[in-house]
């Protein structure tokens, strides 16, 4: 069994007596700050109190604040519910494709969540909790209610911290009062995101290298030449020497839609030994390595599926209109594929992996229709440069500080920052340590610490943020919805308070309801 399944269960085993206890003697457990709290614990204390009073003196600024996070959660919540549909579309693919990341990713605690690490991970997760519960008690009071408690929602694992504005306070303030402190937290956490967004630009663009422009190794594939042939991930490729002659074949990179690959054309007939940089001292590799286009994947239901290519096999040639055309870099592929179109018939010519001192067979498979994708002919492959997979440290520093990194429409510009918020899963952080040594950094080891920590306050404010405007309860998106419903009624002539209430009641618990599934359907489906 998973250490994650160990130790959550090992949580829920010491929980479930206490939150029995806390259930069956309120009275006992109220000295010690305890109170149930549907299936968690509230753990209540005092903690903040002087620093909501001290700011929450400000009222002008905090009207004009509760406008802002008006809009800010609206926003927040158009895109939640577009994530949220999108991955409920993507769950029967994803649950056909069998594959999953396992229950620690479900788990937001640093250490056993294999992405959140332990040390930032606590210092960001405690600080968004906490400036998030500050800006529904400062909007409380700002309104003129009280505060009763402050403190952290427990439920097997920490569910986060809240703020218990004094209910009777707050029933007698107006819509707008209520919605500004509902809304008050997920903008805090947006502008605290986006500082530490701005404060991680800075810091970055002071980022030198002397490999700017050079072939970095982001990822090796497994049992690849360049695997077998140990080239590091990180590796920068300067040059190719072909096998039995001394003359260096110089490599730059070229980019192609955003994608790098090596300038150099290779036959994967012949073997080369591969020259690379690797923290700063250069290594040529012992054995020669057969390298060109390696195929690393293939599109399932594909016309390279249904034609019988196969992973770990090097292109050699593509016969369009009865030309054989060699083909020895990813930049000449995409070149022949862009001349292509749909319902094209081609030929492609594949080489195997041989063993040293084994003769490569050159293998043709029948015609291959080709399908439409973008207006051009789609074969289904996914290709790398003997098993390597590139960057450019220039590149991989614009990506980490640009979220909407090559995004030129509308719909470009959402998936380029959605893509971003998933960086973590991709190791982001937003630059991995292993690449690290590309770069000059001003203060050495302490600069990576401040950037990291950058990051992660931002990553983890920012998905606080958007997972609160999801209209279910107990998120504050929940009474924000519900808030919006009571609105909408009273716009269609609806006077009567109770009435309004029940119509607000009904259509929110039933929302709440609907969404709360989907978001457990979505969790599961990544997760089992």
């Amino acid at each position: 069994m998973d250490l994650a399944y160990q130790v959550l269960i090992v949580l829920a085993v010491i929980y479930v007596p206490i939150w029995v206890w806390v259930w069956r003697c309120p009275e006992k457990a109220s000295r010690y700050h305890l109170c149930k709290y549907g299936p968690c614990i509230m753990i209540k204390t005092r903690l903040g109190f002087k620093t909501m009073d001290r700011l929450c003196r400000y009222t002008r600024f905090w009207s004009a604040f509760g406008f802002f996070s008006k809009l800010v959660s609206a926003v927040l919540f158009f895109l939640m519910m577009y994530m949220l549909v999108i991955a409920i579309i993507a769950v029967p693919a994803r649950m056909a494709s069998g594959s999953s990341i396992g229950i620690e990713y479900a788990l937001a605690i640093p250490g056993l969540n294999p992405m959140l690490p332990l040390f930032y991970g606590v210092v960001a997760l405690v600080v968004a909790m906490v400036v998030h519960e500050l800006g529904h008690g400062i909007q409380a009071r700002a309104n003129g209610a009280r505060v009763d408690s402050s403190g952290l929602l427990y439920g097997v694992v920490p569910l986060g911290a809240f703020v218990e504005p004094n209910e009777e306070d707050m029933s007698k303030k107006s819509r707008r009062a209520q919605m500004d402190m509902y809304t008050a937290g997920i903008s805090v956490n947006t502008v605290v995101a986006f500082l530490c967004f701005a404060l991680l630009i800075g810091c970055c663009g002071t980022l030198t290298s002397d490999y700017e422009d050079d072939a970095g190794v982001y990822y090796v594939d497994s049992d690849s030449p360049a695997y077998l042939a140990g080239i590091p991930a990180s590796a920068i490729i300067t040059g190719l020497y072909e096998e039995g002659s001394d003359v260096r074949i110089e490599v730059g990179t070229s980019i192609v839609d955003g994608q790098v690959s090596l300038d150099a054309s290779m036959d994967p007939t012949k073997r080369y030994h591969v020259e690379y940089v690797y923290h700063d001292s250069t290594y040529v590799t012992e054995k020669a390595v057969q390298m060109g286009v390696y195929i690393r994947a293939i599109t399932t239901g594909s016309p390279a599926d249904t034609g019988g290519l196969e992973n770990g096999e090097f292109l050699y040639s593509i016969i369009i209109d009865e030309v054989e055309h060699k083909v020895g870099s990813i930049s000449e592929f995409r070149q022949l594929m862009s001349q292509t179109t749909s319902g094209q018939t081609i030929i492609v010519g594949t080489i195997s992996v041989v063993a040293e001192g084994e003769t490569p067979k050159i293998e043709y498979t029948n015609e291959l229709t080709l399908t439409d994708k973008g207006g051009i002919g789609f074969l289904g492959i996914t290709v790398s440069t003997g098993g390597m997979t590139f960057t450019t440290p220039g590149m991989l520093l614009d990506r980490a500080v640009n979220p909407f990194y090559g995004a030129d429409s509308a719909y470009g510009y959402l998936t380029s920052f959605l893509g971003y918020l998933s960086g973590p899963f991709n190791g982001m952080d937003p630059i991995s340590e292993d690449v690290q040594w590309w770069y000059d950094a001003p203060m050495g080891q302490a600069f990576w610490i401040v950037i990291t920590l950058l990051y992660w306050l931002f990553w983890l404010n920012i998905l606080l943020a958007i997972s609160n405007a999801l209209p279910a309860y107990p998120f504050d998106g929940g009474f924000i919805f519900a808030g919006g419903v009571s609105w909408l009624c009273e716009r269609l002539g609806v006077r009567d308070e109770e009435r309004r209430q029940r119509i607000t009641d009904s259509v929110s618990n039933s929302v709440s309801t609907v969404v709360l599934f989907m978001f457990m359907i979505v969790i599961l489906s990544f997760v089992m």
